[in-house]
């Protein structure tokens, strides 16, 4: 129904091989919830699309206003030990993370040291971008800059890491794929350039800032820039043609500001509700980040500031998806109510858009179960 706008995982991207050892289970059966009720529907949806979708782990949170309605850890985590996933387990969110690069963005211009009507080319000068490319093209996709992630180049960064220069200076080098401000075309390098950006005027690396400016200030214990504790995050899968296998983890420097974090459902409906309440950047701020860039994006909507806006029953919504090397997932957010619902799954090849809808249709359309939404 909706569109692609995420990280994309590399078709360059190296899996190993391996045998499955266990199934799709999961970890709260659908009989433990009474039928008809939010947490039976949400248990038969999320368990359904695992099996249609070959998914091995899934995590589901429904929430209002910050407070959850509903959540669930679905499937088994790692195939090697058989884990069963549990509902704070730890998965890697890929474009999702553009939504927070661009609310430090606001804040930055909150304090008078940028303004997204500037000229990146007066930040970035030793790269020769165009003039009348601005930063506020670049949150909205509308600078023309051709993506990175589908350079030849990106496997071996993927695999070995590589400098930011390195990722600008080739991004340079590429002619644009429009006149700056006259299409919407998704490109992750605007946010690798966005995150470049923010360590020139802050003097800190995007990981120190963002942990100092978002993760401390708002309790998000279990958001991460660097690869969060194994102990505490599922392992990434690929379908490799016969089956799952795990996926080589994108080094955080290809990744960087453009899709490096990783997060639970918890911390996800944490920030969500920040984020629409003002406690992350001003209400000013926030209007600027869910204003339309002027273009639809493919399947409907249309983009803000790392934020994708789209409407369900003609009511308005943020939301973004998110994909990289073994992981998908995707949040939304509507305005009016504060309902939220995220999902989140160990398989790059997974559609949690499609779980996110399921899930919106049967809650908000059911006279049952509207309340919550």
């Amino acid at each position: 129904m909706r569109r692609c706008v995420r990280l994309r995982a590399s078709r360059f991207l190296v899996s190993i091989w391996f045998a499955l050892t266990a199934g799709c289970g999961g970890s709260s059966p659908t009989a433990s919830q009474p039928p008809g009720s939010l947490g039976s529907t949400i248990d038969q949806l999320a368990q359904a699309a695992m099996r249609q979708q070959g998914v091995p782990a899934m995590t589901v949170a429904l929430a209002k206003n910050g407070t959850m309605l509903y959540v669930n850890g679905y499937g088994i985590s790692d195939l090697t030990t058989g884990q069963a996933t549990q509902p704070d387990l730890i998965f890697e969110i890929g474009s999702i993370t553009k939504q927070f690069t661009a609310a430090l963005i606001m804040k930055l211009q909150e304090q008078g040291q940028l303004h997204v009507d500037d000229s990146v080319a007066s930040y970035l000068p030793e790269y020769n971008f165009p003039s009348t490319i601005t930063l506020r093209m670049m949150l909205t996709h509308t600078s023309g800059l051709a993506d990175f992630t589908n350079f030849p180049q990106l496997g071996n960064w993927i695999k070995y890491g590589v400098a930011e220069s390195t990722v600008l200076t080739a991004v340079s080098q590429v002619p644009l794929l429009f006149q700056p401000g006259t299409q919407y075309s998704y490109s992750n390098s605007n946010f690798f350039a966005l995150g470049t950006i923010i360590e020139k005027l802050t003097g800190q690396s995007f990981s120190a800032y963002i942990a100092q400016q978002i993760f401390q200030p708002l309790g998000l214990t279990s958001t991460y820039y660097s690869l969060p504790p194994a102990g505490n995050a599922a392992t990434g899968y690929a379908n490799q043609g016969s089956g799952l296998v795990p996926a080589i983890a994108w080094d955080r420097s290809a990744a960087f500001a453009a899709g490096a974090l990783s997060s639970n459902v918890y911390d996800l409906v944490l920030w969500d509700n920040a984020l629409i309440n003002g406690k992350v950047v001003s209400p000013a701020s926030f209007k600027d980040m869910t204003t339309s860039n002027g273009f639809q994006i493919p399947g409907g909507g249309s983009y803000g500031f790392g934020l994708a806006l789209w409407s369900f029953n003609n009511r308005p919504i943020i939301w973004h998806n998110g994909q990289i090397g073994g992981f998908t997932a995707e949040t939304a957010v509507f305005l009016d109510s504060g309902f939220a619902v995220v999902v989140l799954t160990n398989d790059q090849d997974a559609d949690p858009d499609s779980v996110v809808i399921q899930i919106m249709k049967a809650v908000c359309n059911s006279s049952q179960l509207a309340g919550n939404c």
